[in-house]
């Protein structure tokens, strides 16, 4: 992403978390109709708030740019584009908290390349794009439950390099994935301190936009 910005990050609570490479936890990630999130099933992505907008989408920073940002509508009642979830490591048909997964968008991507999420590695903002690869550290999500409201089931999404690939780090931290806006209010998700509680709705039945 080459439009430079300065980053107004959203719901500063901090959080920085340190977890083993595989939690002992097996707690089932669920949607908003209470099933278990499955792999490969295409989902909205939508904050558990609505109040500052809708669900995550795809889009360009610049004209022709690419490879895809990916960022929150401005409209609440807008529910952005389905995304899949695959899991990385364990090879099930659900989805389990705290365990390495892929994230990809479901919808056809001008720049015909991955559709996979990566967060970036820019010093400005770790902002999430496409263009990732399977099993990569900058590919590397999980997803666990986030208590924000008790009562109202939502997830935090977060990148956790070291349970995935390669990777020579020796850091055992996961990194929350949020949302931050640009100075044209533009909202973009990204590597942050931040939470930002998110929902899974199943979009099947529902007509999907095109990026």
């Amino acid at each position: 992403m080459k439009t430079p910005f300065y980053f107004i990050f959203i719901f500063t609570i901090t959080v920085t978390v340190t977890s083993p490479l595989i939690s002992g936890a097996s707690d089932v990630i669920y949607d908003t109709a209470g099933n278990k999130l499955l792999k490969g099933v295409p989902y909205y992505i939508t904050p558990l708030l609505r109040g500052s907008g809708g669900g995550l989408t795809l889009s360009r920073s610049t004209k022709d740019s690419c490879p895809l940002d990916v960022t929150q509508e401005p409209f609440q009642l807008s529910s952005g584009i389905p995304f899949t979830v695959t899991p990385i490591i364990i090879d099930e048909s659900f989805i389990r908290s705290s365990y390495p997964i892929s994230v990809e968008a479901n919808v056809a991507d001008p720049c015909k390349g991955s559709k996979i999420l990566k967060v970036g590695t820019s010093a400005v903002a770790k902002t999430v794009t496409t263009g990732g690869e399977f099993n990569s550290p900058e590919s590397c999500f999980q997803i666990v439950e986030d208590d924000m409201m008790p009562g109202l089931r939502s997830y935090q999404i977060q990148l956790c390099p070291f349970k995935c690939g390669l990777n020579s780090s020796t850091s055992l931290t996961c990194y929350n994935v949020g949302v931050a806006e640009d100075a044209d209010g533009k909202r973009f998700l990204a590597q942050t301190d931040a939470v930002f509680p998110v929902v899974f709705e199943n979009s099947f039945g529902k007509s999907v936009q095109s990026v």
